[in-house]
């Protein structure tokens, strides 16, 4: 058994109100490589972005819209989101939500974190800007 300590983010990014992220090493052979629990306030979203790894969400509180090239969906409590390595996502909270995110390991380019380029179909800006 192994016992992987979290802490909360003294100065977390701008889009969160609250992030939670692990202080131990997580251990080479877990499937896991990265986890957290993110808080976004009512109309806070994160940037349009994909990861060399694929990610998963599990909805702990409240309510919001996710977008990517497949389309928009609306998530709530309990619900778990996929998003695979390469797919752009973005997540905009309706009403303060509580999200506990999981990352596997790296693949392809192996590059960590938010990953960005051009913009794909199904981002808030290309909806803002098809509808001008």
């Amino acid at each position: 058994m192994f016992h992987i300590q979290a802490k909360q983010h003294e100065n977390p990014p701008s889009f969160l109100t609250a992030k939670i992220a692990p202080i131990d090493k997580i251990p080479a052979s877990s499937w896991v490589r990265d986890y957290g629990v993110d808080t976004l306030a009512p109309g806070a979203s994160t940037d349009f972005h994909f990861h060399d790894c694929d990610e998963w969400w599990i909805i702990a509180e409240g309510v919001a819209r996710v977008f990517s090239s497949d389309g928009e969906i609306q998530i709530g409590p309990g619900d778990m989101v996929f998003t695979p390595a390469g797919e752009s996502h973005q997540i905009e909270a309706i009403t303060m939500v509580k999200i506990v995110w999981f990352e596997g390991p790296l693949q392809g380019q192996k590059r960590k974190g938010h990953l960005h380029g051009e913009l794909g179909e199904g981002s808030k800006e290309d909806r803002q800007k098809s509808e001008k």
